[in-house]
């Protein structure tokens, strides 16, 4: 498809950025985090379906369109203006298919620095992950092409995924949602469903995106304009008693959603891989940066009821000068009742998914999460480290010998690893952790484009097993259907949520810093998992699909400084 092409067609369903859209609202003056004076739009408006993505193609099973990511101003009202990067100019689009189907996605970069799309959580070919080393330049154009699997049925999502100028993307806005629905959905008609995109940004008085702190790059960049689907604090009308389906997306850079409800349970049917098998009630539910979750509700049979959907504070080690956002409750969702009778209780079928064990394991590794600054060396208050573990060679092969665990169990490897503490150290052969180009070619595009990529960076490096990210290199060496057994563990004093690209994993023991290892209580297919402070998990996965594969911090900035690794599927 070429660029008149598209325009022509994307015309048809193109937002339009006015009074309408859900920015451009009345606002109010509030100092944020030290910054300038900014922007902030009214919130209570009644809650907006995410813009939808046009699918181009008349032929059934394939969705056919183009990505246009590129600056647009969004109106705030009084005569202002957001100016972000956003795709198609929509904030949080939607792209909609079903198990099976085709898509056929052409980039476009509108942009004066290099992007890509990384389809987060979909089990696609390598060539089609839109990773750093595939980069599309400015004004060039790149093809995804493939087709949904059998049991890619979930709420996933789409950014983009260069090296060196990825914060600023994040920050700007780019972001979307990729809906996969199954071939029979197993809820009932009756059950409302609302898909939710939590975002947040920070603005500056003229509207642009102000510029990376040195709190940001150490901590993760928090916003104070916390956004749901690209509003603030919106409001949902429903009857008494109805049953919520709420599905919800984490895409901030670094900020952590500790869920609550007034007066309400939260029921989980789904993860980042789709339903699991049975609901599980929660009071709560901490949804970490690139984490997705499926949550039902039954609303109170309270007529005319106000209830509140909000992140409550999660101390995740924060470094550096304190915002005072961190200890306030940030609301996300006003649920309002009607003024009308209840609707009954809804039943569930007996199972939702399935989530089969994985086997035993035929290669177990070790991968260590930690930070470093220059003269302090690691940040690990005598717990230990990588570093002194035995290296392997080239090539970072971390294996041994499977153990003999219960097979049949949800949580099959609930005992400590067998002889984990031998278990080598994938180092050798790539150089030493400092002095790694982390995206400095491209930073310097970003400069130019109105925020500098490496103003504000601390001298703190953030590694995995020792080492920052380097573009070409190997940590790991694998083959395609094999049983992994991964020990992760958080050497550090601040949470970093877990992400493995090409698959999915499952959870099947974690240890505390001074604990046990206790096996999980049930099983789900992950791709994002937080880890706490001197946390230890063992996820057991397996590579479908040849070729190089990214596993990363998912705080956009600790990825950017490093915290980023590649294993190599053959």
């Amino acid at each position: 498809m070429n660029r008149r092409e598209f325009l022509r067609y994307s015309a048809l369903g193109g937002l339009v950025l006015s009074a309408a859209s859900p920015m451009a609202l009345a606002a109010s003056r509030q100092q944020l985090h030290g910054m300038a004076p900014a922007m902030l739009p009214e919130g209570g408006q009644p809650l907006r379906p995410l813009p939808r993505i046009n699918n181009l193609s008349e032929t059934a099973g394939r969705f056919h369109s183009a990505l246009t990511p590129g600056p647009h101003s969004v109106p705030l009202g009084d005569d202002l203006e957001a100016r972000l990067w956003l795709y198609n100019g929509k904030v949080a689009p939607l792209i909609e298919v079903r198990e099976g189907d085709e898509l056929d996605i052409t980039l476009i970069n509108e942009l004066e620095q290099q992007t890509t799309v990384h389809w987060h959580g979909v089990p696609v070919p390598q060539a089609q992950d839109g990773v750093p080393w595939d980069a599309v330049a400015p004004g060039e154009s790149r093809r995804y092409h493939y087709t949904f699997p059998e049991g890619s049925a979930g709420l996933h999502w789409f950014h983009p995924h260069p090296h060196g100028v990825l914060a600023t993307q994040i920050a700007h806005g780019l972001a979307g949602a990729l809906l996969v629905r199954p071939p029979r959905d197993l809820l009932p008609v009756e059950v409302e469903e609302h898909l939710l995109v939590v975002s947040d940004l920070r603005l500056a008085a003229n509207g642009s995106v102000a510029p990376h702190t040195a709190e940001d790059w150490m901590n993760g960049r928090e916003g104070e304009l916390l956004l749901v689907n690209g509003q603030r604090e919106p409001r949902l009308d429903v009857a008494p008693g109805t049953t919520l389906r709420l599905r919800l997306i984490n895409a901030c850079a670094g900020r952590y959603l500790r869920l609550r409800l007034d007066e309400h349970q939260l029921t989980l049917i789904g993860t980042d891989g789709g339903l699991i098998e049975r609901p599980h009630p929660l009071e709560e539910l901490l949804l970490t940066p690139g984490e997705r979750a499926d949550l039902l509700v039954r609303v109170s049979e309270q007529a005319e009821g106000r209830f509140q959907l909000a992140s409550h504070p999660h101390e995740r080690g924060w470094m550096g000068t304190r915002p005072s956002h961190l200890d306030q409750v940030a609301p996300l969702l006003a649920i309002h009742t009607l003024d009308s009778g209840a609707h009954p209780a809804v039943a569930l079928p007996e199972r939702l998914g399935r989530v089969e064990p994985l086997g035993e394991p035929g290669v177990q590794r070790r991968v260590e999460l930690t930070e470093v600054m220059p003269g302090h060396g690691h940040h690990d208050e005598g717990h230990g480290h990588a570093g002194n573990m035995p290296e392997a060679g080239h090539g970072g092969m971390a294996s041994a010998p499977a153990g003999h665990g219960d097979h049949g169990s949800m949580a099959s490897a609930g005992h400590a690893a067998h002889g984990s503490d031998s278990m080598p150290h994938a180092g050798g052969g790539h150089g030493a952790a400092h002095g790694v180009d982390h995206g400095a070619a491209q930073a310097g595009q970003g400069a130019r484009h109105g925020m500098s990529e490496t103003a504000g960076r601390p001298a703190v490096d953030f590694l995995i097993n020792g080492r920052a990210f380097g573009m070409g290199e190997v940590l790991f060496e694998g083959q395609a259907g094999e049983v992994e057994e991964w020990e992760v563990f958080n050497n550090s004093h601040m949470d970093h949520p877990f992400h493995v690209h090409g698959t999915h994993f499952q959870v099947i023991a974690t240890r505390a810093a001074d604990g046990e290892w206790r096996e999980a209580p049930w099983l789900a297919w992950k791709d994002t998992v937080n880890l706490a402070p001197y946390q230890r998990l063992k996820l057991r996965l397996v590579f479908r699909e040849p070729g190089d594969w990214l596993f990363h911090c998912h705080i956009i900035e600790h990825e950017e400084l490093g915290m980023m690794a590649t294993i190599r599927v053959s």
